[in-house]
């Protein structure tokens, strides 16, 4: 069964704020990291109406349109509150006010390709390897952009984790579908060879084991235990040649007859 807590958003070519104080993270690892709510994008239509088509039948309707809604993101803040900083920093980045606090101040919009990105949300499914190693569908938003950030409730009380939720308008989207039933035990044999890795997310390490079959078996690890590699098998040590069986019985005697003169050769007299 598919359960809903369980899935990755990026962004790719967003605007970047070098002051977003991330660490090492990239952009793309801490949205992932961050974002705790997204929906699956759905998708409408918009139709006509043709009368006349048969005679008694009245209106007919026809499709023509596709109709693509806004998309809503939650996420997680920390102390620094990055996320509400960036999400503003990328609503201004498109009324671009020159930095300026001036009652007179001029906003300037930029164009549309210089402030959207795209936005790909991965519905996972917990496998052998990881608890995102099964990706069975991801949706692509192309040309998306926050065009509403919501108001952050605070209040006093029990403390609870603050959130952020922002609206995305985008132009269109698709999806890339993939056939997760044939997903087993990825096993990594103990002569398999490491041939890649990266960062996938925050502390983990996504690694590319190439198997004696030519397979490539992908796996993730904690940073931590991501130059660990499989137990080599023991050394094959080859049978030690057997033994020349040992007469049974009386060993038999040589009797060497005596020479004098051999005898006293050896003397030397």
């Amino acid at each position: 069964m598919s359960l809903s807590n369980n899935f990755i958003v990026r962004f790719e070519g967003a605007p970047f704020d070098p002051n977003m104080p991330i660490g090492d993270f990239s952009l793309n690892e801490y949205t992932e990291f961050m974002c705790d709510e997204a929906q699956l994008p759905n998708i409408n239509t918009a139709t006509g109406s043709i009368n006349g088509l048969y005679t008694g039948l009245g209106n007919v309707d026809y499709p023509h349109t596709k109709v693509f809604t806004e998309l809503q993101l939650g996420f997680m803040l920390d102390a620094d509150l990055t996320m509400l900083k960036y999400l503003n920093y990328w609503y201004n980045y498109i009324f671009d006010e020159g930095g300026g606090t001036g009652e007179d101040r001029v906003t300037r919009v930029k164009y549309r390709n210089q402030y959207a990105a795209t936005i790909k949300i991965t519905k996972t499914e917990t496998g052998p390897a990881s608890t995102t190693q099964r990706q069975p569908i991801t949706y692509v938003l192309e040309q998306a952009y926050p065009y509403a950030i919501d108001a952050v409730p605070l209040q006093f009380g029990s403390a609870q984790v603050t959130k952020v939720t922002a609206q995305f308008k985008y132009q269109r989207h698709y999806t890339i579908n993939n056939d997760t039933t044939n997903v087993k035990d990825s096993q990594i044999s103990a002569a398999g060879r490491l041939v890649g890795s990266r960062e996938v997310r925050p502390g983990v390490i996504e690694q590319e084991w190439l198997q004696p079959n030519g397979k490539i078996i992908k796996r993730e690890v904690p940073v931590s235990q991501a130059d660990a590699l499989p137990t080599p098998p023991p050394p094959t040590v080859p049978a030690a040649p057997a033994a020349p069986a040992t007469p049974s019985g009386p060993v038999p005697i040589q009797v060497v007859p005596f020479d004098p003169r051999e005898r006293a050769r050896q003397l030397g007299t």
